[in-house]
Formats: structure tokens, C-alpha cells, sequence
């Protein structure tokens, strides 16, 4: 499985075609590995590095937001918590459960005349956005040792924005083999607009989750008091 991973991920950072046009069209039976295995695998490894080099634990920073009440000072501590840790920690996850689809909803535009259908999109994606978790791992070191917070927005969001990005571009040009500015436009704003939706999607996500948090918690204390 390993084995059949890494040639997977070889393959889409050097010839995406081969490996998504075959698993679109092939009937056959297909030497690489499924889409949402590949997803799923790189996921886990890059969640579990993480976990264990990176220490998670946050310091809520909410210097900025004005709480009428100590309940709203909580709820927005728990949001920020779960919104820090699901753009750093959680990332790959929120990456398999919400990029994907969220890059393939501009693709059915920017790519009209380049792939057939959203599931076409959807498989381009499931490997681009399963090979630019990978670039998650550059991350690693700047959450360990650089001397800036997780509530940051560079640690949060641009650091891995860029790497994610550079990654899933560097696919796209491959795999729609660009040569020309209105190329490099489409497949840019394709992916941009993807993200930029994907962004707010997880930023929403995570409110409800973390207010969740929150409400579970305050129960717990209700109960227990």
C-alpha cells in the first residue's frame, strides 16, 4: 500500500494526465491508487506527524473582540480554538471532507471546455488536493520553532495557504498542460476561487462546532453543579 501510494504521488506531481484520465476513462484494472485512498492516506500520515511534533496547545488571543458577558467571551474562545486548530492541526481533514468538492464547483466553470463533468472534477481534485496535503508537512517546522502563535494569521492561514497552493497550481498547469497567460489565469482563479470558498466554509464549520463545544461544556458544568 505504501509502495503504491508513493508511485501514486510521484505520478500526479510529474504526470497528472496519465493517472486521472485513466482512472476517469479505464475500464481496466488500474495500477494506481483510488482517489479517495490516496486522500485518505495522506491525510492521516501528514495529521499524525503533526500531532506528534507540534505542540497544539493554544492561547486564545481575543484581544480584539469586545464580549458583552463572560458566556460570549467563552463562546468566542471556543470558536477561535476550534478555528485555529482546524487550520493547522484538523487542516488535512477539513481538506478531504471540504476542498475537494469546493474546488470542484469553479472547475465545472474555469474548465467547461477541459473536462467532460463534476465527476471528472471531482477525481482531478481528490489527487490534486490529496498531493498538496503532502506540502503540509514544510509546515511542521514553522509551528515548532518559529516564535509566533497558531492564533497568527501567517501560522494559520497564509503558511499553509501558500503551500497547499503551490502544490495544487503546480498540478493543475501539469495536468491542463498551460502554455499561455489565459491558461495560467484560469487555472489560478479556478483554484483561488475554490479556496477562497473552501476558507469560508471551514471558518463557518468550525463557529458551529466550536459553539457546540461550548454548549456541551456548559451542560457538563450545569450537571455537575
Amino acid at each position: 500500500m505504501i509502495k503504491n501510494y508513493t508511485n501514486t504521488l510521484k505520478k500526479i506531481l510529474l504526470q497528472p494526465r496519465d493517472i486521472i484520465d485513466g482512472f476517469i476513462h479505464s475500464k481496466e484494472s488500474r495500477k494506481y491508487q483510488h482517489p479517495f485512498l490516496f486522500g485518505i492516506i495522506g491525510m492521516i500520515f501528514v495529521l499524525l506527524m503533526s500531532t506528534i511534533f507540534v505542540d497544539f496547545s493554544i492561547e486564545t488571543d481575543l484581544s480584539g473582540v469586545e464580549a458583552e458577558s463572560e458566556q460570549l467571551q467563552q463562546i468566542a474562545e471556543w470558536i477561535q480554538l476550534v478555528t485555529v486548530r482546524a487550520s493547522t492541526q484538523f487542516l488535512p481533514l477539513a481538506m478531504f471532507v471540504l476542498l475537494i468538492p469546493l474546488l470542484s464547483l469553479p472547475g465545472l466553470y474555469f474548465f467547461r471546455h477541459q473536462t467532460d463533468n463534476f465527476y471528472s472534477n471531482l477525481i482531478l481534485n481528490s489527487y490534486t488536493v490529496g498531493a498538496s496535503m503532502i506540502a503540509l508537512l514544510a509546515a511542521i517546522p514553522f509551528w515548532m520553532f518559529l516564535d509566533v502563535p497558531l492564533t497568527d494569521p501567517f501560522m494559520n492561514s497564509t503558511l499553509p495557504g501558500v503551500l497547499v497552493a503551490s502544490v495544487g497550481i503546480w498540478v493543475y498547469r501539469l495536468y491542463f498542460q498551460v502554455s499561455d497567460v489565459m491558461g495560467w489565469i484560469r487555472i489560478i482563479s479556478s483554484f483561488l476561487t475554490g479556496y477562497i470558498l473552501f476558507v469560508l466554509v471551514k471558518g463557518f464549520t468550525a463557529g458551529i462546532i466550536g459553539y457546540m463545544f461550548f454548549a456541551i461544556n456548559r451542560i457538563i458544568e450545569i450537571s455537575g453543579g
